[in-house]
């Protein structure tokens, strides 16, 4: 009998409802932000359901996807064919790995509710709850909140549904690709430069330092990879043939340590340091060292602070988080003894960039807010930043002698800017972000420049000040820079704009800065942007032209050289705010959706910039917003056909395959910033009932968005930047093709 039950029971499990298997959901008590607002639906789908599939299908494996929705493999899989997508896809377990989970929280953050993303993601809640708040600010590129779903239950497709799905597989057909590159599939892709060694490698000299951020590297909690896949061998070696020197990883330092007394530490802190032992040492085979960026002490819960002992230690507050106040002698003992330790522990270790004052909550002066401490309210702003560096670098100095302390005057006020580099321990680099309030004016508005700036070309007053300030204290002085990439347009990996690359590096030159931090957590891509960044900073007289044909050769050379003219000539033109940097549409690209009514939600820090035309624009009118934003695509389309011609001429096939990858990275920045135009002009004529603009719009996007695809096809950078992971792949991209095609019905 008990067979017979048994047989029956699997036979129909294929029917069973939803109410006949359910889900144990994991509790939510600790993660934040759960608003009331509801979040975006997806009408150009026949459901919720049919959205839910379309976005993680090939991403999360079929079996979970049911699990979250409570139904059976079977069931999912009919919804993802009858919508065109292949029945079977493999499925990389990258993507909910610590490389690719951001991208399928992002575009499950408007459909599921935080119970059924922990099962989604297979995370507890304690791991979501470190992600948000400490893997480079996630929770607040999302918003700050958490929109309001209803849980997400598995319901069998009506016939309208169904004849729905049909409408979307026909566009899926007619879309498929030649040949997809497999996503992550960076170093086989990098072109190598048959240059010669001098050309290859900076001649500044080697002792100066040259640093950037690996260009996949885990942001949030790198040193628990054993396999140490944020900084693979061929990513150094071209690293170090490249000029650079140091690799910066980020660090919390209480994930370095054991706890202490009534101080913070983890249990894993002996794997993170073995690990960083093994990275030191792989590192330094190619003439590489490795930095820590650090910004401690970090915040802790505010429960945290329950005990006695623990309150005594206590700052200012801040939302959930209290800082431990730097003004105790116990905590600075504490700080400066950890980073001993650590740099003990870790010969070789090459030392750390600090920055005091930044998003992150850690002293008590931090966020300005230090007159709420009873201890730090009685003290300068200037003496207790300086304190907290100097607490820092007397740790590092003593764990090892020879190791760089970086000071960043990131978020520092001007008017005691001066104090604190007088009070900076003289072992002490100034490190300071060399365009920052550097005068511009793009379409007739003027402003001033924060950071992350290739478009405006520094040094600003504000370092060159700085700069003079460290130089009378006796201290080396060092530039933070963008060479690569910046918040500007970070989803395809090298703008090159390099007449503006190698005029920041000839500025720089002639003001003796000789350090140069080269990325943040954007730029790391290793290009030619590199090798003429240092050519210049090493010799200001050099020839843009002639390091073009060593790079590129004698044939192709002059036309690059003519190419790079464009792109800059176009990208100086960029409608530059750090609002337009942080909330612009640029990063999405188009695969950025259209809404046919105002959605009601702001953009987010590099996050979703939705709707949002006037965060967008920040201080620029939307017209001038909208005409800045063409004139640069039109330099990278002026720019690509030179490379076109360039391509048609060359024999060498080395050579021409270099010149088609800048072509296909050329192309797609100009359908990015033709993409910025028609989301803008399109929201600015939905606002202002003008139906005929917005078809016209429709129409624009839809040819931009299938010239976009084939080349994110061919590139696996497209779209990837290491702190956000993917911003879109192709089926973002086919998704905006079904949002199009349905707005045009």
């Amino acid at each position: 009998m008990k067979k017979i039950f048994t047989l029956l029971f699997l036979f129909f499990l294929p029917t069973i409802s939803f109410s006949e298997v359910p889900i144990v959901y994991p509790p939510i008590d600790k993660l934040p932000g759960q608003s009331d607002q509801v979040g975006i639906g997806a009408d150009y789908f026949p459901s919720m359901l049919h959205a839910f599939i379309w976005r993680n299908w090939g991403m999360v494996p079929a079996s979970r996807l049911a699990e979250v929705i409570g139904t059976t493999e079977k069931n999912v899989r009919k919804i993802a064919v009858s919508m065109g997508l292949e029945a079977r896809p493999e499925v990389d377990p990258i993507w909910t790995s610590s490389k690719g989970y951001i991208t399928l929280l992002r575009r499950n953050w408007h459909i599921l509710p935080y119970e059924q993303i922990l099962i989604l993601l297979d995370m507890t809640q304690e791991q979501l709850e470190w992600n948000l708040f400490e893997d480079d600010f996630l929770f607040v590129k999302l918003g700050n909140k958490k929109p309001k779903c209803e849980r997400l239950i598995y319901q069998e497709p009506t016939k309208e549904m169904n004849k729905r799905a049909k409408e979307i597989a026909r566009l899926v057909r007619s879309n498929k690709p030649d040949k997809v590159v497999p996503r992550f599939d960076f170093y086989a892709q990098m072109p190598v430069f048959q240059t010669t060694e001098q050309a290859k490698r900076a001649d500044a000299g080697q002792d100066c330092l040259r640093m950037v951020f690996s260009y996949n590297a885990v942001y949030g909690d790198p040193l628990m990879d054993a396999e140490q896949s944020s900084y693979p061998d061929e990513l150094l070696s071209r690293l170090s043939a490249m000029g650079v020197n140091a690799v910066w990883v980020h660090s919390v330092l209480r994930m370095l340590v054991a706890p202490e007394g009534p101080f913070p530490g983890d249990e894993n802190y002996k794997e993170r340091l073995a690990n960083l032992n093994t990275l030191v040492k792989r590192a330094a085979k190619y003439g590489i060292r490795v930095m820590m960026y650090v910004n401690e002490p970090r915040a802790m819960p505010k429960n945290w602070f329950d005990s006695e002992e623990r309150q005594s230690l206590a700052g200012i507050s801040e939302q959930n988080l209290r800082t431990l106040c730097t003004s105790d002698p116990r905590v600075r003992k504490w700080l400066s003894g950890s980073f001993e330790k650590v740099f003990k522990a870790v010969p070789g270790l090459g030392g750390v960039f600090i920055i005091s004052m930044s998003e992150n909550l850690t002293n008590c002066a931090s966020h300005f807010h230090a007159d709420s401490c009873p201890r730090c309210s009685i003290r300068p702003h200037d003496e207790l930043l300086a304190e907290v560096n100097n607490t820092i670098a007397d740790g590092v100095l003593r764990g090892n002698p020879d190791a760089r302390v970086l000071v960043w005057d990131w978020g520092w006020r001007d008017e005691y800017a001066e104090r604190i580099i007088n009070r900076l321990d003289k072992r002490c680099t100034l490190l300071s972000v060399s365009e920052w309030s550097q005068p511009i004016e793009r379409g007739g508005v003027a402003s001033k420049v924060g950071e992350y700036s290739i478009s405006s070309v520094g040094p600003g007053p504000r370092a060159l000040e700085h700069w003079r300030y460290a130089q009378a204290a006796g201290l080396q002085t060092a530039a933070k820079v963008m060479v690569n990439a910046t918040w500007e347009v970070s989803s395809i990996p090298v703008i090159p704009a390099i007449d503006l690359i190698a005029s920041h590096a000839r500025n720089l030159s002639q003001a003796g800065v000789k350090d140069v931090v080269m990325t943040w957590s954007v730029g790391g891509y290793p290009s030619v942007n590199y090798t003429v960044f240092q050519k210049m900073l090493a010799d200001p007289s050099a020839n843009l032209a002639q390091i073009a044909k060593d790079c590129y050769g004698e044939s192709a050379g002059p036309s690059v050289c003519q190419a790079w003219r464009e792109f800059s000539d176009g990208f100086a033109e960029y409608p530059y705010h750090i609002n337009t940097l942080y909330k612009g549409p640029q990063h999405v690209g188009p695969a950025n959706l259209f809404y046919p009514k105002p959605t009601g939600w702001k953009a987010t820090m590099v996050g979703f910039p939705y709707d949002d035309l006037n965060s967008w624009r920040s201080i620029y009118p939307a017209d001038i917003y909208i005409s800045q934003n063409q004139r640069v695509a039109d330099g990278f389309e002026r720019g690509a056909e030179i490379l076109k011609q360039a391509i048609a001429r060359e024999t060498d096939s080395s050579i021409r395959k270099m010149l088609e990858t800048d072509l296909r990275r050329a192309k797609g920045f100009k359908c990015i910033f033709k993409s910025i135009v028609n989301q803008s002009t399109f929201v600015q004529c939905r606002d202002n009932g003008d139906s005929d603009g917005m078809g016209a719009a429709v129409e624009s996007e839809i040819a931009n968005v299938r010239e976009f695809i084939p080349l994110c096809d061919e590139d696996p950078t497209f779209g990837f930047e290491s702190s956000n992971h993917y911003f879109f792949v192709r089926q973002d991209l086919l998704e905006k093709l079904i949002n199009l095609e349905y707005l045009r019905k």
